[in-house]
């Protein structure tokens, strides 16, 4: 049976799902769903015939600057090759977004090599210098 991949918006109800994605992936952990756009829902998760497989998260800034974060993905999805192509109409969708809601640039913070270099093949420019993320929680 052919895949057929499709976006929509995240819900509310998708929570306990990507909380159970994080959690299932070695070294991670859901982040605080206050600390994610629009308390969880802001961004896009992919299904395949219907099945939630990946998710990704847009911030908006007060420029035309957005933010792509926190790309998770149901472990369970098998398949190197449905696996990337999930990833690739993420990505994807993740840009067109943030055309729609007037953003310019788009900034992502990964050390994921797919991600790396699905962004530059779309276009996106790689800074050679390490970056580092510091993080404090008030």
């Amino acid at each position: 049976m052919h895949n057929k991949l499709l976006s929509r918006k995240i819900k509310k109800e998708d929570w306990s799902t990507l909380e159970k994605w994080w959690r299932s992936w070695p070294n991670s952990s859901a982040p605080p769903k206050e600390s994610l756009p629009s308390n969880g829902t802001g961004g896009i998760i992919i299904e395949d015939n219907g099945e939630p497989v990946i998710a990704g998260f847009i911030y908006q800034t007060n420029s035309k600057v957005a933010i792509i974060e926190g790309v998770v993905s149901n472990p369970n999805y098998r398949g190197k090759q449905k696996r990337d192509k999930s990833l690739e109409v993420l990505v994807a969708c993740l840009y067109e977004a943030t055309k729609l809601i007037g953003c310019k640039y788009i900034f992502a913070m990964t050390d994921n090599k797919k991600i790396i270099n699905l962004g530059i093949k779309l276009g996106g420019r790689l800074d050679d210098k390490p970056t580092y993320l510091l993080t404090k929680i008030l």
